[in-house]
């Protein structure tokens, strides 16, 4: 027997954003956790128990929870406590910033921060240096592709002049050969694993910080990317890599919070095999967590110059990226993924890159039945010819519409005379490609309506110039399908992402009327949540 709702909501409910338009309601009844009626008001508040709560959101728009389809949320946690470099001017300013730093930190303790970019080192790293001192840093650069280590922190990584450049990176040198303490995709990992790293209660506050702020802006749901490595794990998950051990470490403080699908290490495919666990089931003793993808790096990054493409940049030196595994290797990883059930996320930024994955899921086995798809991460260059292979082979494209507003300076400059192919999501989805949304927090912002923003502008909220290339722009209801049907749909999940009957809970009341959503303009910038919903049950805000 169905139970009667406990919770009535009324207001300008979305029952759920399809691609081709919006299913809406007056209201939705909640009991147990999950949407038991939908439609008029009258129907609805017939099915309410004696003394049912009621909340009128009068004519602010009810939507289902967004859901943040990859999130690096332990990066995001930590980069509450690290140097922030995003903004700074220039090098000296990130000098500047590392020097204070370090007249706080003890000696031996390590200092850490992210964001700056190419044109901010583009005159040396000597400043850095001498900011850093004798301490041990470990600076990663803005899209987390490249880092700077400090001559303590090479030191206690043992990488010095004869150390050889890793395959798949590279570590740049001076004219003598001399490490300049620029590192490149996988010779990160060399200094890397040495960076002590905010764990365990230490990350307690900073997280809760995070998961604060997530709900604030109407995030019920995450996809945890994973990492680069297993190592660095902790607790009883330790051989699953240190975001997801991590994370359960600290299940008590995220459970009923956010819903959240937690990616691996490919490294770490045969230890969760051992554990019998499959992409898409529950977690023993989580109840809103999930068991996610295997994360592999196929190529680097357009900021970092590292980018797998089929033609030479016209930027910078030229090259053609760096690939940072061979077809061979896929074919392995596959060939381990696919019996065990587990699904991957392969990232792949640049057409070439993009070229190896799609052949190498069209060489390997069928999945099993009812395994979620594989996922292609980023998507950021790709060829026409390819669009249509991601619905033949059932691949998922994981898609950040805030890196298109933020890189299209780069992509003018890099990128020349390819520039239809990049961020080419209009193409995708015509092509039947199943689009699924997310933030790349911390490289970006985790402000899901800049994405949205992004997603049907292509620019940033405030740039003046004008939509950037709109021919590949969504509409405003396929970009908050990306943020919601798309991301349960590629995790097997029919219950989630939608307000129907059936469906879990998981919601956000806006600031904002649904004509004012609807509008798409510079306004969705200031969209919050004053009131977030996880499986019927209100969640902090910020």
């Amino acid at each position: 027997m169905t139970p009667a709702a406990d919770l009535l909501i009324r207001g300008q409910v979305v029952l759920a954003a399809r691609p081709s338009g919006l299913e809406l309601a007056e209201a939705i009844g909640i009991a147990d956790g999950r949407v038991i009626a939908a439609g008029s008001w009258d129907e609805v508040r017939d099915r309410g128990a004696p003394g049912v709560r009621v909340v009128d959101a009068r004519d602010a728009a009810v939507i289902p929870g967004l859901h943040d389809f990859h999130i690096h949320l332990v990066g995001l946690a930590r980069s509450r406590r690290a140097v922030r470099l995003d903004d700074a001017r220039d090098a000296k300013e990130v000098a500047e910033r590392l020097a204070r730093a370090a007249a706080q930190t003890p000696r031996g303790g390590w200092i850490t921060g992210r964001g700056w970019n190419e044109a901010q080192l583009a005159s040396g790293v000597e400043a850095l240096q001498a900011a850093a001192g004798e301490h041990a840093a470990f600076l990663s650069s803005h899209d987390g592709h490249s880092a700077w280590a400090s001559s303590t922190a090479r030191r206690l990584a043992g990488l010095g002049p004869t150390t050889p450049d890793p395959a798949g990176g590279r570590i740049e040198r001076d004219e003598h050969g001399e490490p300049t303490g620029i590192l490149r995709e996988i010779a990160l990992e060399v200094v890397a694993v040495h960076v002590a790293r905010l764990q365990g209660e230490a990350l307690r506050p900073p997280l809760d910080e995070t998961l604060r702020e997530l709900a604030a802006m109407g995030v019920t749901g995450a996809s945890e990317a994973g990492d680069y490595t297993d190592e660095n794990g902790v607790g009883a998950d330790a051989a699953l890599g240190d975001s997801y051990s991590t994370l359960t470490d600290l299940g008590d403080l995220v459970d009923g919070r956010l819903r959240l699908t937690l990616g691996i290490p490919a490294d770490a495919i045969a230890a969760a095999a051992e554990r019998s666990l499959r992409t898409g089931m529950r977690i023993n003793g989580h109840g809103t967590m999930r068991f996610g993808w295997a994360k592999e790096y196929a190529d680097g990054a357009l900021g970092s110059g590292t980018a797998a493409l089929l033609e030479p940049a016209t930027c910078g030196q030229g090259d053609s990226g760096i690939l940072r595994v061979s077809g061979s290797e896929l074919d392995t990883l596959l060939a381990a993924s696919r019996p065990a059930g587990i699904g991957t996320a392969i990232h792949a930024i640049g057409d070439r890159a993009a070229r190896e994955v799609l052949d190498a899921l069209a060489r390997a086995r069928s999945r099993l039945r009812g395994a979620p798809d594989d996922r292609i991460e980023h998507v950021q260059l790709l060829h026409a010819t390819d669009a249509p292979r991601f619905a033949a082979l059932g691949v998922t494209a994981s898609v950040q519409p805030i890196h298109a507003a933020a890189d299209r300076d780069l992509v003018e400059s890099c990128w020349d005379g390819r520039q239809d192919g990049a961020y080419a999501w209009r193409r995708l989805a015509d092509a039947g490609a199943l689009l699924a949304a997310g933030s790349d927090a911390p490289v970006e912002s985790a402000n899901p309506w800049l994405g949205i923003f992004a997603a049907v502008h292509r620019r940033l909220a405030g740039d003046g110039r004008g939509d950037w290339r709109p021919q590949q722009a969504l509409t405003l209801t396929e970009a908050l399908s990306a943020y919601t049907l798309a991301p349960a749909a590629a995790i097997g999940a029919v219950d989630e992402g939608h307000l129907r009957t059936g469906a879990r809970a998981d919601l956000a009341i806006l600031s904002v009327p649904l004509d004012t959503l609807l509008a798409g303009d510079e306004s969705l910038a200031d969209v919050r949540s004053v009131l977030t919903l996880v499986e019927g049950r209100e969640a902090a805000l910020a």
